[in-house]
């Protein structure tokens, strides 16, 4: 970790985290251009960068790639196809399909075949994996790729270009209502109603 940003430590110097919206909860997208900067440009190991591309592409709750073991992930078709585990008693609909084409996958599955069969691919806890999203991303959380991937996918909603039970087998959601919670509060979004009044 950098000194800028440093783990954070409790009183008896145990490490631990901030609450998913400590930094305030998300007020503008992460753009496919700023991530993909930010992720080139960093000198973090690859194991990380593919455990963070993961909450980028996908969406996932934090600890949800920690489950993740080798035979959950399998190459088909130049996609990664990947079982990944949704917690909190949701479900998804099946596997996800990740083309390798997309940024940054190739580094998802560089940590796939290096992990050892019936092992986890990603070997580390997911505080260490917040830590580095930190580093990284100071303002946000690991939560904060959840929000804004979840958000992207309700303007498809309104587009008509997905359905509601889409992003709920996408995203192993149980509920409508949960997802209606997902979305920003900005000035862009007053300025478009303000347009629209008359």
């Amino acid at each position: 970790m950098d000194e800028d940003n440093p783990i954070l430590r409790d009183r008896l110097g145990r490490p631990y985290h901030k609450h998913k919206y400590a930094d305030g909860k998300p007020n503008r997208e992460l753009t496919h251009e700023e991530f993909s900067h930010v992720m080139t440009n960093s000198k973090i190991p690859s194991r990380y960068k593919a455990y963070i591309v993961m909450l980028y592409w996908i969406g996932c709750r934090r600890s949800e790639p920690m489950a993740i073991m080798k035979e959950d992930i399998e190459e088909k078709e130049g996609c990664l196809m990947i079982d990944i585990p949704a917690f909190k008693r949701g479900m998804r609909g099946g596997l996800i399909s990740l083309p390798l084409n997309y940024y940054g996958v190739q580094w998802i599955k560089e940590a796939w075949e290096r992990a050892r069969d019936k092992h986890r691919v990603f070997k580390f806890t997911d505080r260490t994996g917040y830590n580095y999203v930190k580093q990284l991303f100071p303002k946000m959380t690991p939560h904060w790729f959840r929000h804004n991937r979840i958000t992207q996918l309700r303007k498809k909603i309104d587009g008509k270009t997905i359905s509601l039970d889409d992003v709920k087998s996408f995203t192993g959601i149980k509920s409508d209502r949960t997802i209606q919670h997902y979305g920003m509060r900005t000035q862009e979004g007053i300025d478009r109603v303000v347009k629209v009044l008359m």
